[in-house]
């Protein structure tokens, strides 16, 4: 008979304790609550609270080896899974950017929560993570690796899949060492018959003997006629020698290959169309602001911009914006930023106003330029300094509009727009 538990059928709970019943092989029914507390009845007395009643599945799987698997085998083990699990129901229930990052800190050295296999904490901390992760945009995903890693290798191997989505980010391909792939080299043919090749051994030991005999011969002579030849040599011999020695050098530095360029393309930015629904002070720091940016992705972005001395907070709320989504996350005074508003600002940089797109244009959508193709970069690498390398050629016009090297940005309701003139966008 399987058990009922009782629950609000919306809760994300119901996915985690169907992920523990189904890894132990154990039959539940839900019936539908008010409350996002579990609760469910047993013969013991009635239990509540996901950890607890996560434990009690637990103990119902027929294997001793994995039920030792998933509780621990020692009491240290014990105890760590079981802080995990009250930090999952607690720390963890409403999961927010700083929660994210602390994973992502605490998951550096660490393939599983506790011990060196899947253990009951993982299983409760990734179904009360993983609705916020799997809404994470690939750039926030290809920041926070290590949460990311743990939270992909424990949907594989936990049988997830029939309750939760993948993770929407790219995986690294693996690159084999050459050598294992390398063609092996071929044996040297033998001769079919084995009398033959000691015959052939026989006849060339003979031949080499009477060669040596006749190369010590020779070698006498030529002795002779060298002490002849150096007396004759001229002066000038060894200088030519020296200076065709120096041309090959030089020659060797000349045809030494050129670094290649890197490429460096308007196309590697990924401009979008959003709006600010929120906007509001950095807690941290008076000269920026911290937005929640709709771009039609499944929750809005966070983004940290330094836009307090020159645009009100009143003009913020609401403002439609051109949005830089793949530089990399970063934290901005300990507050995560996955994302910069383009602005124009004059050169002395007193003036600062928004890039903003057409009426009608949808959030989301990308901002494209006239016969440039590719596609952008999932993450600008800081390193090799993309957007630095574009951005002097990011300019508005003297009507206002905004191009690269003149060519405007451009959405399907037509060109964007800027209140400041011949302004650099950054």
């Amino acid at each position: 008979m399987a058990l009922s538990i009782a629950v609000d059928a919306k809760s994300p709970t119901v996915n985690t304790l169907k992920l523990v019943a189904e890894y132990c092989d154990v039959k539940v029914a839900f019936a539908a609550s008010g409350s996002d507390v579990p609760a469910l009845t047993t013969p013991e007395g009635t239990l509540s609270g996901t950890g607890t009643i996560a434990q009690y599945l637990v103990s119902k799987a027929g294997n001793a080896e994995l039920v030792a698997q998933l509780v621990g085998t020692d009491a240290k083990q014990q105890v760590e899974i079981s802080d995990w699990i009250s930090r999952a129901t607690t720390e963890f229930a409403k999961v927010d950017q700083p929660a994210c990052a602390a994973m992502n800190t605490a998951l550096l050295n660490r393939t599983f929560l506790v011990g060196t296999t899947l253990t009951l904490a993982d299983l409760v901390v990734f179904g009360a993570l993983h609705p916020t992760v799997s809404a994470l945009a690939p750039a926030e995903l290809a920041f926070l690796c290590n949460l990311t890693r743990w939270t992909d290798y424990v949907y594989l191997i936990s049988g997830a899949a029939s309750l939760y989505k993948a993770l929407n980010f790219r995986k690294p391909a693996f690159a084999p060492p050459a050598e294992l792939f390398a063609a092996p080299k071929k044996a040297a043919k033998e001769d079919a018959k084995p009398d033959a090749k000691k015959d052939d051994a026989k006849k060339a030991d003979a031949k080499k003997g009477e060669e040596k005999k006749g190369a010590e011969k020779k070698g006498e002579e030529k002795k002779g006629d060298a002490k002849k030849d150096e007396k004759a040599k001229p002066a000038e011999a060894g200088g030519e020698g020296k200076k065709d020695k120096k041309e090959k050098k030089e020659k060797k530095v000349r045809e030494m290959p050129t670094k290649k360029e890197e490429r460096v393309c308007v196309s590697q930015l990924d401009i979008r169309v959003g709006t600010i629904v929120k906007c509001e002070k950095h807690p941290n720091a008076d000269s920026l602001y911290v937005e929640e940016i709709d771009l039609g992705e499944e929750k809005p972005r966070q983004v940290v911009s330094g836009l307090v001395k020159f645009i009100p907070l009143e003009r913020m709320q609401g403002a439609r914006v051109l949005v830089l989504c793949n530089v990399k996350p970063g934290n901005m005074r300990d507050v995560m930023s996955c994302g910069m508003v383009l602005c124009a600002s004059n050169e002395e940089h007193t003036q600062v106003d928004f890039v903003v797109p057409p009426e009608g244009v949808p959030n989301g959508e990308k901002v494209v330029f006239e016969g440039v193709e590719g596609e952008p970069e999932p993450v600008l690498n800081p390193k090799k300094k993309h957007f630095e390398k574009i951005a002097p050629d990011l300019k508005t016009d003297a009507n206002g509009v905004p191009g690269y090297k003149g060519n405007p940005f451009k959405t399907s309701k037509g060109t964007c727009k800027a209140s400041i003139v011949n302004a650099f966008v950054k």
